[in-house]
């Protein structure tokens, strides 16, 4: 039996954009007459562009904390 390679989303995007040139990308979306398949086609795109980002709900929320600074007064010190 063959093993199945498991092959992570931000793999097979990096190796998509190194396949396609950029400039024929702009050159094909330029060809597009109707504002909604433009739409349709640059959200078929996006995904592999920027990657999946997962929902607010889903990030764990953590209580705020307080951090404080005190600056010494270094023209104090320099006198000394």
């Amino acid at each position: 039996m063959k093993r199945v390679e498991v092959v992570s989303t931000k793999f097979i995007r990096e190796h998509i954009s190194q396949a396609i040139d950029g400039n024929k990308i702009m050159e094909m979306l330029d060809k597009i007459d109707s504002p909604t398949e433009y739409i349709n086609v640059i959200s078929k795109l996006l995904p592999y562009s920027i990657g999946k980002v997962k929902a607010y709900e889903e990030i764990e929320e953590r209580e705020p904390i307080s951090i404080n600074i005190n600056f010494v007064d270094t023209e104090a010190e320099e006198e000394d």
